[in-house]
């Protein structure tokens, strides 16, 4: 029973990944590019403030901030992508164990880099 459980999951995760996470991926691209578009045109904050408002939202989005400096801040994050872990675990457990070596030390992690723009 449990074997006919498992090979469930590779479709139902297979159907999740290419029709529900990557289609995704832009929309939370847009999250971070809209919030950098509100904070380079808002003329109340200065240009500290606006990188604090940026760090602070990556911060609260589990971004781990590598750099910072007066005009850029940038931050990664690996992702943990659920649907390519059900995927491997249809693959027998085997797979699970590959998918989890491979999230923890060969995937790169998702960078963002905020720059503010020049003064003019």
């Amino acid at each position: 029973m449990s074997q006919v459980i498992l090979l469930l999951l590779f479709p139902i995760g297979f159907y999740f990944y290419f029709f529900k996470e990557r289609p995704a991926r832009p929309a939370y691209a847009k999250v971070f590019t809209d919030f950098e578009a509100d904070i380079q045109d808002d003329d109340t904050l200065s240009q500290g403030n606006k990188i604090e408002h940026f760090k602070e939202m990556l911060l609260k989005n589990d971004y781990k901030i590598i750099k910072t400096t007066t005009t850029v801040v940038m931050a990664e994050k690996k992702i943990f992508s659920m649907s390519l872990f059900t995927i491997s675990v249809g693959l027998f457990y085997v797979g699970a164990v590959a998918y989890l070596v491979y999230f923890y030390y060969f995937q790169k992690p998702h960078r963002i880099v905020f720059r503010l723009a020049k003064i003019q």
